[in-house]
């Protein structure tokens, strides 16, 4: 695939970096051994303390398609924010700092647009890679068909790892909301999502790694800030015009009790009754009005350090 014009590459890689120092090299030498090498790397140090930076400025002084820029933390959303700024290519791919992609990830996306030059977003899936080195092949979802809003709101089933959009897009939907530090995609997928349908390339483009610093790990906080971004999205981003009423009760009932449970796995019964008291009133069950019993009078046995429910 060629550039549509001399000065700008095919596909710009946006990659944050943060603390992932045993893993970045790895991660940039699977972008440089792409079949397809007409693409320029974007990688932000989001103010690593580990040397991760380092290990990118060195790599970048050997191949000029890579640009290593550093900024003090801001999270993963700021990062691909900053790096987006530099990038010149009109299509758009992701990679974090401690995954892989296959060899022929650019080659595949490359083969889907010039068979569909209409098309503005696609995706393919990943495999996962464990702490031991073993590999385990996921099934891809929603590879037989092209998805939208209403395959989205029902599960986050897109990953950085897996997805190729036009750069046009984000002027439609606009950036990563910085105000976020999880969930950044699951929100800007949404928000895109309005503007153009996700087609499926059939192919998974990488690996996923697994270990235990892993940001999209579960917890109670997370599945709290999940469905604030989805509510967000109903309420006030859209999404409501495109989705059924009852469909969007069902959902977020559903992310209120699961966040309950984890908040109360982890002890934090305070946090714990905040979210199933939320549940019911988007669809009332036996099992969130039972939880939010037990957390009410478990509260004098909180844990202190439970993280307080994010608002949008």
């Amino acid at each position: 695939m060629s550039s549509l014009n001399t000065t700008s590459p095919a596909f710009s890689v946006i990659m944050p970096v943060y603390n992932h120092a045993a893993y970045v090299a790895d991660a940039i030498r699977s972008v440089q051994d792409q079949t397809l090498t007409d693409w320029e790397l974007i990688a932000v140090d989001d103010g690593s303390t580990d040397g991760s930076g380092r290990i990118v400025d060195a790599l970048a002084e050997r191949d000029e398609r890579i640009t290593s820029i550093h900024q003090a933390n801001a999270g993963p959303a700021a990062a691909r924010n900053a790096a987006l700024t530099h990038a010149r290519a009109d299509w758009l791919t992701y990679i974090d700092s401690d995954d892989l992609w296959y060899p022929h990830a650019l080659a595949n996306y490359a083969d889907y647009i010039k068979g569909h030059p209409q098309a503005k977003f696609i995706y393919g899936y990943r495999h996962r890679l464990n702490e031991d080195g073993s590999k385990v092949e996921l099934a891809g979802e929603y590879q037989d068909a092209p998805t939208g809003t209403a395959e989205l709101w029902e599960r986050m089933y897109l990953s950085h790892l897996c997805v190729c959009y036009r750069r046009e897009l984000l002027g439609a939907a606009g950036n990563y909301d910085e105000n976020l530090r999880s969930c950044e995609d699951y929100d800007l997928y949404l928000r895109i999502s309005l503007h153009a349908r996700f087609e499926p390339i059939g192919r998974p483009t990488g690996l996923r790694r697994r270990h235990a610093h892993n940001l999209s790990r579960q917890t109670g906080y997370s599945r709290m800030l999940e469905a604030e971004v989805l509510k967000r999205f109903a309420d006030r981003g859209g999404g409501g015009e495109r989705l059924d009423p009852t469909r969007v009760a069902r959902r977020l009932a559903r992310l209120y009790y699961a966040a309950a449970r984890q908040h109360f796995k982890a002890a934090c019964f305070r946090q714990c009754a905040a979210a199933a008291r939320l549940a019911p009133g988007y669809r009332r069950t036996f099992k969130s009005s039972t939880l939010a019993v037990l957390a009410r009078c478990l509260w004098p046995l909180s844990r202190r350090n439970g993280r307080e429910t994010p608002k949008l």
